[in-house]
């Protein structure tokens, strides 16, 4: 019987790589299988979470009114952060003859329920010139006092992390008399920006 040399060589072809692959090199073998393991979540700094911020208001006409109010808040979840500040408002009247400095501290928290909306609730209370009645007597002269102030409502944010800006329409519930806030909505505009 004649072997043919093609037949032969196709063999060879088929072959060959069989045996190269079967090869194992005990040097280069891989390690055993490890059952999977999460890396490990990096550590929170507090500085990533940080971020200043705050409103400007300005206002001029027969009316003056200054407002500057910077903040400090704390990002406690992704939809949750919470933080104090300080107010200071300055306020003309040139009708009145009126003039009234105003200042403060606040307490406030945001949750943000859809995509950049949120509520907001703001505690703040404002050393100002309030004026009462004695014995049903108006008394011209005002007293220097502590107004609280529960300020509630919604707003809009946009931005990423580094920095953005707010919008919020707010009432106060309380209605104090001499309250800044009374009788009216309270709409701001800020802007935030991380540590």
């Amino acid at each position: 019987m004649k072997l043919n040399p093609r037949a032969v060589l196709l063999l060879i072809l088929f072959t060959v790589p069989l045996f190269v692959f079967s090869q194992t090199d005990t040097t280069t073998s891989a390690p055993k299988s490890e059952p999977y393991k999460a890396p490990p979540k990096p550590k929170s700094n507090i500085m990533d979470r940080l971020y200043i911020g705050g409103s400007l208001g300005l206002y001029f006409g027969d009316v003056t009114y200054i407002s500057i109010s910077p903040i400090v808040g704390y990002r406690w979840t992704p939809n949750l952060t919470a933080g104090v500040g300080f107010t200071y408002q300055y306020y003309k009247d040139n009708y009145y003859n009126y003039t009234n400095n105003i200042y403060g501290g606040l307490i406030f928290g945001r949750y943000n329920i859809f995509k950049g909306l949120f509520i907001e609730a703001d505690f703040e209370a404002n050393n100002l010139d309030a004026y009462y009645t004695n014995q049903g007597v108006y008394d011209p002269v005002p007293m220097r006092e502590w107004i609280p102030s529960l300020l509630l409502g919604a707003g809009y944010s946009g931005g990423g992390s580094a920095g953005g800006f707010y919008f919020s329409i707010l009432y106060d519930v309380l209605q104090n008399y001499n309250s800044p806030y009374y009788g009216v909505p309270i709409i701001r505009a800020g802007v935030g920006f991380g540590i």
